[in-house]
């Protein structure tokens, strides 16, 4: 903290210093976002009594068997829940951010995922209990909108943390990008499996009442008290693996297509084998995106190796499959991808993890 001593002064003098303390504040206020140091101070009074309740944990069982039964009440309890528990999880990360060293919290990028987070803690608390169906109508609108506003985050961070890489201890930054991360998929899998769930009992509700999709939500504020549903939300109590890899095989295939100037169909091949039958319970999002990522990666790296084989005699495909084993227990799935594009150099692997 700086202070100005202007007692004694001409009044020249004492115009000066009124002067530099106009600069300070201003100075001061632009550092903190626009806001003074008392509304920082506040603020942070504020999210004190977030910071010292304990995130809520809930697993994919609990889920799944929630959505089991739902009825109007369930739904209005799980907006409440959520409601409740989403400050609760932006407040520690708001926190994390605050004990970052000073001159990583001016870098822009990391600001502006601060500024992000502020917001959404911000609105989330403010929002009045959820007692009625319309009400978690709006509630679910500013859960879209939120998960809209914070689709650019990840970029957000990654430039931020690569930017301040050499102000930060790489064990500091690696333990601030992992809480980040993860606490983002909790609040996400909250959002979505909300949202998911009234929207699939707004249907149900609508084809029990005999409404047309065009019609309004008038006759629908409230559900008949017999009413119930049957939905699991995001949540997939029995995801076929081979199914998922199927389909993201296909996808990954045509993005390295692309990429890669390769005629259509020409990209390896991915053959999937052991138990092609196993299924589990999972988010069928969250397991496709790793998947994904993993059969890309393989593609990319096959097809950069063995490009030159490209279009060579004999039929068949060009380049070598990727192999997918699946191995499934009473209690574990197992999916190994294994290729043939020459793995990580011996000299790289310590600066991998």
């Amino acid at each position: 903290m700086s202070l100005l001593f202007c007692r004694g002064k001409t009044e020249v003098q004492s115009m000066a210093c009124k002067r530099a303390a106009h600069n300070l504040a201003a100075h001061t206020t632009n550092l903190l976002g626009g806001r003074t140091l008392q509304q920082k101070f506040y603020e942070n009074r504020i999210l004190d009594r977030y910071t010292a309740q304990e995130a809520k944990k809930v697993s994919l069982r609990q889920l799944v068997l929630f959505g089991r039964q739902l009825t109007g009440d369930k739904l209005i309890a799980s907006a409440n829940y959520v409601r409740t528990e989403l400050p609760v999880r932006l407040a520690h990360r708001i926190s994390d951010f605050q004990y970052l060293p000073y001159i990583a919290g001016t870098n822009p990028h990391l600001r502006t995922v601060y500024e992000l987070y502020w917001r959404a803690f911000d609105e989330f608390r403010k929002f009045p209990v959820v007692k009625t169906l319309d009400d978690n109508r709006r509630f679910c609108d500013t859960m879209r909108r939120n998960l809209l506003e914070h689709s650019r985050v990840i970029p957000q961070l990654g430039v931020g943390v690569a930017e301040c890489a050499s102000l930060v201890a790489q064990d500091d930054m690696d333990a601030f990008m992992h809480q980040m991360l993860v606490s983002r998929i909790s609040r996400r899998t909250l959002s979505e499996q909300h949202i998911e769930l009234s929207e699939q009992f707004d249907g149900a509700l609508r084809a029990h009442l005999g409404l047309r999709a065009d019609e309004g939500v008038d006759q629908m504020r409230q559900a008949p008290s017999d009413f119930a549903t049957q939905h699991t939300g995001i949540v997939s109590a029995n995801c076929s693996v081979a199914q998922v890899v199927h389909d993201c095989a296909e996808r990954a295939g045509g993005a390295v297509e692309e990429a890669c100037g390769l005629p259509a169909g020409t990209a390896p091949h991915v053959v999937v084998m052991g138990h092609t039958d196993a299924t589990f319970m999972c988010i069928p999002g969250h397991f496709a995106y790793i998947v994904h990522e993993l059969l890309r990666n393989a593609m990319g790296h096959v097809v950069r190796r063995y490009t030159g084989r490209l279009g060579e005699g004999g039929a068949g495909p060009a380049f070598p499959p990727i192999s997918v084993t699946v191995c499934s227990s009473r209690s574990d799935v197992v999916v190994r991808v294994s290729d043939e594009g020459g793995g990580i150099a011996a000299s790289e692997l310590p600066h991998v993890w």
